[in-house]
Formats: structure tokens, sequence, C-alpha cells
């Protein structure tokens, strides 16, 4: 199973928004410099964070982005799903009706498949659900922030 970069940046756009110093506002382009990824394509992970509910934005000097909530409400299935990550899993064909167009056992065969991968789905987003942004951080970290991530490019510029 390959799970695209999108998701992982988006993880750590969410511990990035999770460690700020006191919680205060994070700018798309200190986020998409820590992650070196483009401005214009890191907005669109964070859009995708925003309409999901998962993070704020405010659009003024000081503004940038925000958790939405606590980094012990926020899970990776819902940053998994918040950037659409699951809607390609399994797209059904019409490749055994064309194969076997007078098989009788073609929908049935069909039929397990799906059941099994949307099995294996449940599976997979119930551990995604139970692992919570919270449980990767130090404990304490995020609770009121730890870090001045303006101040850490700037220590990584130096280096």
């Amino acid at each position: 199973m390959r799970i695209s970069s999108r998701f992982e940046q988006g993880v750590y756009v969410v511990i990035i928004l999770a460690l700020e110093k006191d919680h205060a506002p994070v700018k798309s382009g200190t986020m998409s410099r820590l992650l070196d990824v483009s401005d214009s394509y890191l907005k669109k992970i964070l859009m995708k964070l925003s309409h999901s509910g998962l993070v704020c934005s405010s659009a003024n000097k000081r503004g940038g982005y925000t958790l939405s909530r606590g980094a012990d409400q926020i899970s990776l299935k819902d940053v998994f799903l918040a950037l659409d990550e699951g809607e390609d899993f399994f797209v059904q064909s019409d490749y055994a009706k064309r194969l076997f167009p007078h098989q009788a056992h073609v929908k049935e065969s069909t039929d397990k498949i799906v059941q099994a991968i949307d099995e294996g789905l449940d599976d997979f987003y119930s551990r995604l659900d139970e692992l919570k942004i919270s449980d990767l951080l130090e404990d304490g970290a995020w609770q009121n922030g730890a870090l001045d991530w303006e101040a850490r490019l700037l220590e990584l510029k130096g280096k």
C-alpha cells in the first residue's frame, strides 16, 4: 500500500501547529520553508485541512494557521480523510464482465473483493483513529506549544 507524501506533509503541518509556542498562528510560508515544499502546494493542503475543520486561518498581519482543537483530539484518520487520501483505494472496473461475460460467479467474486477491501479499510481507519497527534509528541510539549518555528528556521539557515 502506498500513501501519498501529501498525507505525511499534512501530519507534519498539524504537528508544527501543535508545537508552535503559545499556539500562535503560523504562516504558510514558514511551514513551506520548514517542509521544503512550495507555498502554493502547501496552501492546498492547508485549505483541505481548513475545510475539514482541523485548522483555522486568520488573514491579518499577525495571522496564519492554528489548530481548531487540541492535538489529543486530532487523529491520523482525521488528517488522512481531510486530505481525501481514501477516495481512490478501489475503483471497480468492468474488466470481469468483459473478460467473462457469461460466467455467473463474476458478481460473487467481485463482491468478495469489495468486501475484503472494505473490511481492510475499516481496520485501517480504526487503527489510524486510535493514534492521536499528541501520541507522536513529547509529553507536555504540545499543551502550551514548545517551539518558535521562525527561530528554528533561523537556526537551520545558520547551519
